[in-house]
């Protein structure tokens, strides 16, 4: 069972794996997610890794933030939070959103990410994805409720042909779960520091082994912001799983068995 953590800035974690002296491995979930996205995949690395899957500011149980932030001080949170958990450096994958983190870490403290897995992600939210979250944010800030949000989201997340199966049933109607409530002011400010972040220019600073994770048909972040991640980091891999945007959920056991091939690699970081 994960353990329970929150740093004295007030970050939660979920903490699950064989022991404080196994390798670490550090999960950043998405917009709108929170540590349990990860349940699968702590599941799994659990068993040969000390995981931690974070919650974001203002996600989960972590406090949110008065004022706006970036996803460089996004970053620095999980520093702190590696800190906390006395670990030196770890390997980290970041979702969507997690995974512009996971590059803001990669460059500001290089030393404490030894390897990195960016999935569903990008440099930065592409024209189309940021038409999208954009006219999402101006809904949310008039007061649509997040019944009606969730429905603007689902077509976006899978796969025409996913959706099309009764695999997506469970998926397709909002659950209020009154324990799952993030507060609209804090998803606007993820929201915000997403659509602010702009990593191109940077990604040649980023000298760690680095996979690169797509789904062939996702939407929010197509194969072509996957591939300029490849081409941008020295020596990234690209691996494309089927799937939307949540390939996780379409395709479960490709999505951690290209993890851990890549996390098991005898790779030096490239200098």
């Amino acid at each position: 069972m994960p353990t329970s953590h929150t740093s004295r800035r007030g970050v939660h974690w979920l903490e699950h794996g064989p022991g404080r002296d196994a390798p670490a491995v550090m999960l950043i979930h998405g917009l709108g997610g929170d540590a349990k996205f990860w349940t699968t995949e702590q599941t799994v690395l659990g068993k040969d890794y000390r995981v931690l899957a974070v919650d974001l500011r203002g996600s989960g149980l972590s406090r949110g933030s008065a004022n706006l932030f970036s996803i460089d001080q996004l970053a620095g949170d999980m520093a702190d939070v590696l800190d906390e958990a006395g670990i030196a450096s770890a390997h980290v994958i970041g979702f969507s959103l997690g995974g512009t983190v996971a590059q803001a870490m990669a460059h500001a403290f290089p030393q404490r990410v030894s390897k990195l897995v960016l999935s569903a992600t990008f440099a930065t939210v592409n024209p189309q994805a940021h038409l999208f979250l954009v006219a999402l944010g101006a809904l949310y800030r008039r007061g649509a409720s997040p019944e009606q949000m969730y429905a603007l989201i689902v077509p976006w997340l899978f796969s025409l042909g996913f959706l099309s199966s009764a695999e997506a049933e469970p998926y397709l109607a909002y659950v209020d779960d009154p324990t799952d409530h993030q507060a609209t002011e804090d998803w606007l400010r993820l929201l915000d520091a997403l659509l602010a972040y702009d990593g191109r220019r940077r990604l040649a600073d980023i000298r760690q082994p680095t996979l690169v994770i797509g789904g062939d048909e996702d939407r929010l972040a197509p194969l072509s912001d996957a591939q300029l991640l490849r081409r941008g980091i020295h020596g990234a891999s690209l691996e494309i799983i089927p799937g939307g945007h949540l390939m996780n959920i379409e395709s479960p056991a490709a999505f951690t068995a290209a993890i851990t091939r890549f996390l098991s690699l005898q790779r030096a970081c490239v200098t």
